[in-house]
Order: C-alpha cells, then structure tokens, then sequence
C-alpha cells in the first residue's frame, strides 16, 4: 500500500517535477560524482536531494543549493530554459 496524499498532484505538475529531477541528473552526472559525495561535499540532506533527483515534490531551498553547486548554472531562468 502506498503513500496517498491528501491533496493529490497534478499529472500536469507531477511531469514538471520529474523533468525537474531529469536536469538535476543530468547536471549531477556531469560532474562524476555518486549522490553520497555530491551530496556530502555540498552539505546537502542525502533524501532531499534523491527526492529532487526523482522528481518527487521538494523544498525549494533544496533546489537553490544544488543550483549553487553547479556555477555554471548561475539564474534559475537558466536552469529552467531547457525543461
């Protein structure tokens, strides 16, 4: 039996979450690193980050963390111009 929330997410919002995750991946791969050292070297919570990556829903803090261990990545219209 899974999780069921009580305000169900939109199919709509729930791709955007997951083209979301798909560029985080994307970005992660680029530096070679496995999610335990991206994460432990940029001080970021393991499950925050694997949630983000998945494109599960996220704190948006979360986000701006992992954008500012990527500086090539330096506005958020930047990071959203290819999703």
């Amino acid at each position: 039996m899974g999780y069921e929330r009580k305000n169900p997410i939109s199919e709509e919002h729930l791709e955007i979450l997951r083209a979301i995750g798909r560029r985080i991946y994307d970005l992660r791969l680029s530096t070679g690193l496995s999610i335990e050292r991206f994460c432990s070297k940029n001080q970021i919570p393991r499950i925050s980050y694997s949630n983000l990556e998945a494109g599960r829903n996220f704190h948006m803090t979360t986000l701006l963390k992992v954008l500012d261990a990527h500086p090539p990545i330096k506005t958020l219209s930047e990071f959203f111009e290819r999703i």
